[in-house]
């Protein structure tokens, strides 16, 4: 099978992973219509989707032994198009909660698999730069979903729902083209249930980094609305346009990220840490709007280094037949670590007197940068030997 072809197949898989966000635009239409709910209800129309996404992982992380490839994209994908598309038929709120639910096991599947696929058929170098292309796919589904959901929203509400049948469409192309990985066939012909190696300490390391990260990193997505609109530095367009640059910055990044996953090697997630911490330093620290998107950008460019490598290097340092577990898990703690993200800077704002907005941003930013700095230190102190990105404990 020609390579393009095959790494277009599985990134694509990657655009359902941000589906749940087609309903963003309908937020106001939808609160209009079920006028005794609260706002906490109607926004979990789109944040419910992220919670129940934990658990689609976790199926994942044990249907993966015994289930194809193929047939765990198929269910992922009926799951998404089910809990996607039947809201449109129905006018209660409670049953859309549920089918939203429904969703987010779908994106649960999709998620993990669209990464476990990339270390089934790359290797190498070669890995890394899919591993960084993954993340412009994704923020392609950031993109494509939401404009598709506010254009049919103009139509009238329950119209966003058919933003969904998207999901069709890159069924029919990955179903089509997607083969099975020859050691899932293998595994599968012998029963189903690769023999279970022990999980190296190192990857609960990166894994428990990469949850500390989601925090940190998701404070910016909760407060920069309240910081620039509260602060009268713009207002809810320009909060959305500064999330868009933070998309930007990601997806240039990732174009190259394979190029500098070679150079930093196993600095590149301390380094991804540091930048990330300097953008949400810019961005709490200025007044100006302008200097604001300039953190924005220098963010996404974090993002887009640290997300990418975590994936890659639980890829090299678990064995063969628990990539596919550890994944999932990280795609879990990615889901834990958003969830608990407004608990987490609530309980260090208060003593300090101060509300969502910038401070939870400076924190974020003092504890990436510190964070970055003491992981740099901690690689060169072990002066790993290996020429791929790898993090030695």
């Amino acid at each position: 099978m020609n390579r393009t072809l095959l790494k277009v197949v599985i990134l694509s898989i990657s655009i359902f992973v941000l589906g749940a966000t087609a309903l963003s635009p309908a937020l106001a239409n939808i609160s209009t219509v079920f006028k005794d709910a609260s706002a906490q209800t109607i926004m979990l129309l789109v944040t419910l989707p992220s919670i129940t996404l934990v658990f689609g992982s976790l199926v994942f992380s044990k249907l993966s032994d015994y289930l194809s490839r193929r047939g765990l994209f198929s269910l992922g994908v009926v799951l998404f198009l089910i809990g996607g598309l039947t809201p449109y038929f129905m006018n209660d709120l409670t049953m859309i909660l549920v089918m939203r639910a429904i969703l987010g096991l779908g994106i649960g599947l999709l998620f993990p698999l669209s990464t476990v696929l990339i270390t089934d058929f790359f290797e190498g170098s070669e890995r890394g730069t899919v591993m960084g292309l993954q993340s412009i796919f994704i923020n392609i589904g950031g993109i494509v979903f939401p404009l598709l959901g506010g254009l049919l929203c103009a139509t009238g509400w329950q119209n966003t729902f058919l933003a969904y049948l998207v999901g069709i469409v890159l069924f029919l192309f990955v179903y089509t083209y997607l083969p099975e990985p020859a050691k899932v066939i293998q595994v599968l012909e012998q029963g189903g249930l690769a023999e279970k190696a022990p999980i190296p300490w190192k990857v609960y390391f990166v894994e428990f980094v990469y949850f500390i990260y989601s925090i940190l990193y998701f404070a910016f997505f909760i407060n920069i609305a309240i910081q620039v609109v509260g602060e009268n530095l713009g207002n809810a367009a320009s909060a959305g346009f500064a999330v868009t640059v933070y998309t930007i910055g990601g997806l240039l990044t990732g174009l190259i990220f394979g190029k500098i996953a070679r150079i930093l090697k196993g600095m590149t997630i301390p380094v991804g840490w540091v930048v990330t911490g300097i953008g949400m330093a810019i961005i709490s620290g200025v007044y100006d709007f302008n200097l604001i998107l300039v953190g924005c950008f220098v963010g996404g460019i974090g993002f887009t280094i640290v997300c990418p490598a975590v994936f890659n290097e639980l890829s090299i340092i678990s064995p063969p037949s628990r990539v596919a577990f550890t994944i999932a898990i990280a795609c879990v703690l990615n889901g834990m670590g958003q969830f608990v993200v407004p608990f987490v800077f609530d309980a260090i704002s208060g003593p300090f007197a101060q509300g969502p907005g910038r401070f939870p941003i400076l924190v974020s930013a003092i504890a990436l940068v510190v964070g970055g700095v003491l992981l740099i230190l901690q690689q060169k102190t072990r002066q790993p030997n290996a020429t791929d990105l790898k993090i030695e404990i």
